[in-house]
C-alpha cells in the first residue's frame, strides 16, 4: 500500500510539474549497466571516456540532456578493489577530483542557498561559462557500492528553479 502511495505521489508530481513547464518532457531512464534510475527532461545522449581522477585511471561515463538553458547528466564510473578500505579511499579520491574539476571547469566558488532554492545534499555553486556568462550548478557526488556517481545540472541561474531541481534530484534512485 505504501509503495502505491509513494508511486501514486510521484505521479502526480510528474504531471503537475510537467503542467508548469512544457518545455521538459520528462521521463525515466534505466541504465542496464549501472545502479541507477532517474528522470531526465528530455533524451539524453550517453557516451564514455577515460579519464584519471587524482591518479587514478578509470572510465567515466555519461549521459546527460541539455533542455531550455540547463544541462543535466549523471557521469559514474566503478572502481572495485579487492582491498574494501583501499577501494574506499580510491572512490573518495575520485570524487573529490571530480569536484575540484566540476568547480574549476566554471571558475565556480561554493555558495549556501537556502533550503527551498537547492534540494537536500546538493553542492550550490556560482560560476562563468568560457563566454563569461554566469551560471549555476547544483551537483551531488555519491559513493555506491563500487561506483561513484556525479549528478549535475548546469546552466542560467534563472533556467534552474527549485522545481525542476527537485524533480531532477529527487527522481534518482540508487539499485
Amino acid at each position: 500500500m505504501k509503495k502505491l502511495i509513494s508511486y501514486l505521489l510521484l505521479i502526480t508530481s510528474i504531471f503537475s510539474i510537467s503542467a508548469c513547464s512544457p518545455q521538459f518532457d520528462w521521463r525515466e531512464i534505466r541504465n542496464n549497466d549501472a545502479p541507477f534510475v532517474a528522470t531526465f527532461p528530455g533524451k539524453p545522449a550517453s557516451h564514455s571516456r577515460d579519464i584519471e581522477l587524482d591518479g587514478l585511471k578509470v572510465k567515466l561515463y555519461m549521459t546527460a540532456a541539455d533542455v531550455n538553458q540547463i544541462s543535466f547528466a549523471i557521469a559514474y564510473a566503478k572502481l572495485e578493489n579487492s582491498d574494501k578500505n583501499l577501494q574506499t579511499q580510491h572512490q573518495q579520491r575520485a570524487l573529490s577530483a571530480m569536484q575540484v574539476g566540476m568547480l574549476k571547469n566554471i571558475q565556480g566558488t561554493i555558495v549556501q542557498p537556502t533550503p527551498i532554492e537547492s534540494p537536500k545534499n546538493t553542492l550550490t555553486a556560482i560560476g562563468k561559462t568560457q563566454s563569461g556568462k554566469t551560471i549555476k550548478m547544483l551537483a551531488r557526488f555519491v559513493q555506491h557500492g563500487p561506483w561513484i556517481i556525479q549528478v549535475v545540472m548546469m546552466g542560467d541561474e534563472q533556467a534552474i528553479t527549485p522545481e525542476v531541481a527537485d524533480m531532477f534530484f529527487g527522481s534518482i534512485k540508487f539499485n
